[in-house]
């Protein structure tokens, strides 16, 4: 990008660009080879707002012609932010095979900048590395994985990052060792206005998992959510721990009983609901086509804060 201020932030730029390059073979060649030349988008006297820009290069001999591919892109142009978040792994720890469970994230930056325009920094509510572990994994994994910053809802921000990725580290451990803890039933989401009690039959479970893991568990926490009940109901609660090592646990559900007291101008029927506890996190192609009178080349530019770069 030229032209634009070191307080403006640009985005709609692509990420690459093809330039077609008609010419004397051997120069069309060389420039193949060299790809000593660069695509910009020139903002000059542009505002905040949108604009159509026209792609232009430079460097390019005058004995060859150059066709970009798109000619055009509509860009916006707002007033830039930056600011530093905490980096959170996410990843599918039931890909790992059975009997395997994941170990503590590691991540060689724990923070990054976000740069973007003011409102889209300003929305931004985590930044997330997305690990892919593929199914049956029984080693580390070990990934560099680009970054998204996104909002409330889930919607990606068109925003950049320094640095742009980060190196993730999950261990995998094979799960040998077992240990039965006695569970803790803890009430949420009730109303003010209302007392419970919750029971189970199920007084203890097995834990399957690391030696490690195993050492730092004595009981497990279970929430159960009361949100609804107004007189007596049976819900069905699925047995997840929030500790890195455990691969399983045994059984993977228990039935509790819950029961209201308090106003009582609103009567409910037993039902059955599932309540899942998961600490999971769900978590170029370049074309060169070279002939004696023409070639396609992809060209790589950044749309960060102020200038734009090829990748040649």
């Amino acid at each position: 990008v030229k032209g634009a201020k070191d307080t403006e932030f640009v985005a709609g730029l692509p990420d690459k660009v093809k330039v077609r390059i008609i010419g004397p073979s051997a120069i069309v060649t060389a420039i193949n080879n060299t790809r000593n030349f660069e695509v910009y988008a020139d903002l000059t006297g542009k505002g905040y707002g949108k604009h159509t820009i026209t792609l232009s290069q430079s460097g390019l001999s005058k004995e060859v012609s150059a066709k970009i591919d798109p000619q055009t892109v509509k860009v916006k142009i707002s007033k830039k932010a930056t600011k530093t978040f905490p980096v959170q792994a996410r990843y599918n720890s039931s890909n790992v095979a059975s009997g395997y469970a994941t170990g503590s994230v590691t991540m060689n930056n724990q923070t990054v900048r976000v740069t973007g325009a003011k409102n889209d920094v300003k929305n931004v509510e985590i930044v997330v590395a997305n690990v892919n572990i593929p199914n049956g994994t029984k080693n580390d994994v070990v990934r560099s994985v680009l970054l998204q910053a996104l909002d409330k809802k889930g919607k990606s921000l068109d925003v950049v990052f320094d640095p742009e990725t980060v190196r993730v580290t999950i261990p995998v451990f094979e799960a040998s060792s077992s240990k039965k803890v006695s569970l803790n039933l803890v009430q949420s989401d009730g109303d003010k206005n209302r007392s419970y009690s919750i029971s189970t039959d199920t007084k203890t479970v097995v834990l399957h998992g690391t030696k490690q893991a195993l050492s730092k568990v004595s009981t497990l926490t279970v929430p159960v959510s009361v949100e609804g009940v107004t007189s007596s109901v049976t819900r069905t609660i699925q047995l997840q721990s929030t500790i890195s090592g455990i691969a399983s646990i045994s059984p993977a559900t228990i039935s509790v009983t819950i029961t209201a007291s308090g106003d009582n101008n609103e009567s409910s029927a037993d039902v059955s609901q599932t309540n899942k506890i998961d600490n999971s996190l769900n978590n170029d192609k370049t074309e060169d086509d070279s002939s004696k009178t023409s070639s396609n080349i992809s060209v790589s530019s950044s749309n960060s804060e102020k200038s734009s770069e090829s990748n040649n």
